[in-house]
């Protein structure tokens, strides 16, 4: 099966190949998950400098409250794509598709899927896509 997988003719993954990465991505799925709860905590935070007290907010605290809330927000953001990615990946597993750029139909090599379990395309249909 190795020859075959290097020369792309009849390549599948193997059955303890795909489990393995399929795994992967479930473990990937439920680490974002568990970070995304942490993520909107903290975007659900009351403002630390809202009216609190009778004193007023130094334009530093509000600065350093504005840029903890952008930096939730593209974290969020970052997560989503990820979960998106992660979710299309474990879909194409379902399908049977999985290991297969979606260019050109070629394999994906497990050395990538393992880098980069959620892969759609191969390194060479990537780099025509950069």
């Amino acid at each position: 099966m190795a020859k075959k997988e290097k020369a792309g003719a009849g390549f599948c993954l193997s059955k303890k190949d795909l489990l393995r990465l399929e795994r992967m991505l479930l473990a990937e799925k439920q680490r974002i998950l568990k970070q995304s709860n942490f993520t909107k905590q903290v975007m659900d935070t009351p403002s630390a400098t809202g009216d609190l007290s009778s004193h007023r907010t130094h334009i530093a605290d509000q600065g350093t409250e504005n840029f903890q809330r952008e930096f939730a927000s593209q974290l969020k953001s970052i997560e989503s794509e990820a979960l998106r990615e992660i979710n299309q990946a474990l879909a194409r597993i379902a399908q049977g598709t999985y290991g297969r750029c979606e260019r050109c139909g070629g394999p994906i090599p497990v050395a990538r899927l393992e880098v980069v379990p959620y892969a759609r395309l191969c390194m060479k249909c990537l780099e025509k896509h950069k």
